[in-house]
């Protein structure tokens, strides 16, 4: 999404009858969502590696050694500023007081009128975080409640927009309303592909929440904020370790952004990359369904990947290893699914090829959009890998890929990965991307 334009976007999708006071819910959930966006846009600034979290003059030498006095300065809940010569850490509900409070009132209006008492008792949560800061107990009681046909998040979550220390978050919201029909198929199958992987390494360090995690998809009505500038398919949250464990998690995946990526991004590099005998073989509806299996595997397979001191160690460069990890740890796992007959080889060649035109839409269309920089520079060194090891061959400046290779490739690619989330180093992380993240070289790509 152009970075100029508003942080907004509204879906048409086709929803099930919903009574009056349902519409009315719906709709306060909508206009507070919308109401998020001049906070974020407070806190959006590309120019500048902290973007508005921090001063623009500032070094981060001098904010670690101003955290060693006051932790509040690198919390994800704080904006840093300086005042009279020393830096101070405003927390978020204080600073965006004005802006918060027209959204906490559209949200505890909707606890008002809904006639679920768990999904109100959600919603005054929610609202209260907004206003207090009291973050984490919202989170708590939404992992505690059951599924309900609405599901929305309002405050600040991401933090890939703090590119110096990934630590502060920004504010986004989604709104969403639950497809049944495939949350069942989806949670039919979620307990097959984690009870797949139990022998992980370093047990002690090792994040265990399998038995926690909730699975649904859903309609998306409104992206705004961060969402609105990633345009992400799948939701996996909250992100702190120690609540997922406590807790659990819950993914959330849209129907919408799925069919808008393949379309817009997806399609058109295929279409671009490959020879017009290889495109025969894989239809559109192959790689639509190819990219929704990879998303929903790649949110289930962070449960497998959440260790303790991975983004202590791994520091900036953490997201960039963690997405990549998940996305390749999904399709290894996809080994267990062909076993037991729940997969086909073509679909599991269909959602290696989707990932695979992703990561070229990222490295040769999109490798400028600082929103996405940590999937850009994964794509490229998932591609670079396989091109070392040969499960990509160039044919008159064609990819060809060889899947028997891609998947071997994938499984060594995936144990490096995993590696590095648990005993890994920044200096690690920062070789292995120097050594596979290389952008240039694959813009021969794009001739």
């Amino acid at each position: 999404m152009d970075s100029n334009k508003k942080p907004i976007l509204e879906f048409k999708p086709k929803l099930p009858a919903l009574t009056p006071k349902e519409k009315k819910v719906l709709n306060l959930l909508v206009q507070a969502a919308k109401l998020i966006v001049p906070i974020y846009l407070q806190q959006e600034n590309r120019k500048f590696p902290g973007s508005n979290f921090y001063p623009h003059d500032i070094t981060k030498e001098e904010i670690e050694r101003a955290a060693t006095n006051n932790p509040e300065i690198l919390s994800p809940y704080t904006v840093v500023e300086r005042k009279s010569g020393k830096l101070v850490a405003i927390p978020y509900h204080i600073k965006y007081a004005k802006l918060l409070k027209p959204v906490a009132q559209k949200i505890l209006e909707a606890a008002k009128i809904t006639q679920n008492k768990e999904f109100a008792k959600r919603l005054d949560f929610q609202a209260r975080a907004l206003l207090q800061g009291n973050y984490d107990e919202a989170a708590i009681y939404w992992m505690s409640m059951k599924p309900y046909l609405f599901n929305f998040l309002i405050g600040p979550v991401e933090r890939y927009e703090d590119r110096l220390f990934f630590i502060k978050t920004s504010y986004q919201s989604w709104v969403g309303v639950m497809d049944r029909k495939d949350t069942a198929r989806f949670n039919k199958y979620k307990p097959v592909i984690l009870g797949s992987r139990r022998k992980v390494m370093m047990p002690s360090e090792k994040v265990d929440y399998y038995d926690k995690v909730q699975g649904r998809i859903d309609n998306a009505v409104i992206y705004t904020g961060r969402l609105a500038r990633t345009l992400p398919i799948g939701i996996n949250l909250p992100n702190d370790p120690n609540l997922m464990e406590k807790y659990g998690s819950e993914i959330s995946v849209f129907n919408q952004m799925n069919q808008i990526r393949v379309r817009d991004e997806i399609l058109p590099i295929f279409n671009k990359i490959f020879s017009p005998e290889f495109k025969k073989t894989f239809s559109n509806t192959d790689l639509e369904k190819g990219n929704l299996y990879v998303v929903i595997l790649h949110e289930l397979a962070h449960t497998y990947l959440r260790y303790r001191n991975s983004e202590r160690n791994l520091k900036d460069l953490f997201p960039i290893i963690d997405e990549l990890s998940a996305s390749v740890m999904g399709i290894k796992v996809c080994g267990s699914l062909l076993l037991k007959d729940i997969m086909t080889t073509k679909q599991l060649e269909s959602l290696m090829l989707a990932f695979m035109s992703r990561c070229f839409y990222l490295v040769l269309e999109d490798s400028k959009n600082l929103s996405r920089i940590h999937y850009i520079i994964g794509g490229s060194i998932f591609l670079n890998f396989l091109l070392e090891s040969g499960a990509l061959k160039e044919s008159g400046g064609l990819s060809w890929p060889n899947f028997t290779k891609m998947f071997m490739s994938l499984d060594e690619l995936a144990s490096i990965l995993e590696r590095m989330l648990y005993q890994g180093t920044r200096e690690d992380a920062e070789a292995f991307i120097n050594k596979y993240g290389n952008i240039e070289e694959l813009q021969r790509f794009s001739r």
